[in-house]
């Protein structure tokens, strides 16, 4: 499985790591915002990136904005972020890649940095309600990372591309 995102600042990483310490919480790898959804490719690794790189290097970096602690019924707490036109041209430009794997996003895709998964929704909704706000109000988004997820589901970065637009 791949996967295209956004490494937040160490800043940011950083602090959200803390609080899934503090909270024994964890998302899906580190903390990231996700430019797609997880999916598939058949074709080899060599012609994903080209085909990635194809894809980025016509976006020019953005400005993300960051906003709130929000939960999903789901048993999700997120971080809220905000990335404007830039952010929803990129993400509908990577979407016909591929098919991912399973349809968890969908046209109202809220982009968000995921603290926690796996909480009963009471638990992420009171979690998400006792945060503090982030060290940072945005930050700009120069690259992107192609990840792949291990066999321990673990999440490898196979390479970063700049947006160079």
């Amino acid at each position: 499985m791949y996967g295209i995102l956004v490494w937040p600042p160490d800043d940011l990483e950083t602090f959200m790591t803390e609080l899934q310490t503090k909270h024994g919480v964890q998302g899906f790898g580190p903390p990231h915002l996700n430019l797609r959804q997880p999916f598939e490719w058949e074709y080899g690794e060599e012609s994903l990136k080209k085909a990635v790189q194809g894809i980025l290097r016509s976006h020019a970096p953005f400005r993300l904005r960051l906003g709130g602690w929000g939960s999903f019924p789901q048993g999700v707490v997120y971080l809220r972020a905000y990335g404007g036109t830039p952010f929803r041209k990129l993400h509908h430009a990577l979407e016909p890649l591929a098919a991912p794997l399973k349809e968890i996003e969908g046209p109202s895709y809220l982009p968000h940095l995921t603290l926690a998964l796996g909480l009963a929704p009471e638990e992420a909704l009171a979690l998400s309600r006792q945060l503090p706000p982030p060290p940072r109000g945005s930050f700009l988004v120069r690259e992107a990372a192609l990840v792949q997820d291990t066999p321990d589901g673990e999440l490898v970065e196979v390479v970063r591309f700049p947006l160079s637009g």
